[in-house]
């Protein structure tokens, strides 16, 4: 690792254990991965996987060590850096949802990029961890395995995510030209994103989507939400979005009405022409015995 800039802090330079734990916890931003190693196709003591980082307190640099086991070679050891590249989250409580407890938002939005990225930029970034001469061993071995998602574990999309692809959506169909000029805000949006324990994965398609439009003292409000099953939290109603306009004239109704069906519809188009990111694991799973049982296999499964 570089040496220089390193954090500073008293709880960064002790070696009492609990004080450097609680310093990482309430002032670790991570940033990025590092890999040191020597060799691949050789066991290896020294090689170690860095989550590397910056002390939100003095800006200096606060690396997250994860020791690599020295006796793994070949596929197990790319399998065993890819796994904790994928799950290596410390300080932080990820839920199964997907979202987090923490004690750092800009952490936990870190993470939730890092599970969130697509199975390309993931791959992109696994191989830049690697010396020039070992990266076509590397390609090899994610053409191998990890070339496309497993067909039971698909890429979910989290409240925030479904939001933020019916606006793109909206946009290149021109159908918020009129309406985003008199919008004086939308929420969550990237400088205000929705809090990390609370932007979990979609993991059902059987809700609806729903935009209310209310007048208040201080303008026009449309509220987005889900209603029905769209995870497993026992929870069957959502807001996903809300938008607001300072104006309360006849014209800003109508444009907020319009506001309503566009995001109702664009919200059921996408949600339907996505919907393998939205089935229950337990209906891809039976749907991939089925195949299995007709003698064919889902790509990206083997």
């Amino acid at each position: 690792m570089n040496e220089k800039k390193i954090c500073a802090c008293v709880g960064a330079r002790t070696r009492d254990i609990q004080t450097i734990e609680a310093h990482y916890k309430d002032n670790f931003i991570p940033t990025g991965w590092n890999l040191e190693y020597t060799c691949l196709d050789q066991p290896e003591a020294a090689r170690a996987l860095y989550l590397t980082g910056l002390c939100l307190r003095c800006g200096g640099q606060l690396p997250k060590k994860f020791t690599v086991p020295g006796e793994l070679a070949g596929d197990a050891l790319l399998e065993q850096i890819y796994h904790q590249m994928e799950s290596y989250r410390p300080f932080d409580f990820r839920f199964d949802s997907g979202a987090y407890r923490t004690s750092l938002s800009m952490r936990a939005h870190w993470y939730m990029e890092q599970d969130d990225l697509t199975l390309g930029a993931k791959n992109a970034q696994f191989l830049k961890l690697f010396h020039a001469e070992y990266q076509g061993v590397v390609e090899d071995w994610i053409s191998r395995r990890h070339a496309q998602e497993p067909y039971t574990a698909p890429r979910r999309d989290r409240k925030s995510t479904l939001l933020r692809a019916v606006l793109e959506r909206a946009r290149a169909c021109g159908d918020l030209r009129e309406i985003e000029p008199i919008l004086d805000y939308y929420l969550p949006n990237a400088q205000e994103p929705l809090s990390s324990d609370m932007d979990s994965y979609l993991t059902n398609y059987q809700f609806s989507a729903i935009a209310n439009i209310s007048y208040g003292c201080e303008g026009i409000f449309v509220d987005l939400v889900i209603e029905g099953d769209f995870d497993d939290s026992g929870t069957n109603r959502c807001a996903i979005g809300t938008f607001k306009t300072l104006r309360q004239d006849n014209d800003a109704g109508r444009l907020m009405g319009q506001l309503c069906g566009v995001l109702m519809y664009h919200t059921t188009r996408y949600v339907n022409e996505n919907l393998h990111r939205y089935t229950p694991k337990r209906e891809l799973e039976a749907e991939f015995r089925r195949m299995q049982a007709c003698g064919g296999q889902k790509e990206g499964t083997a």
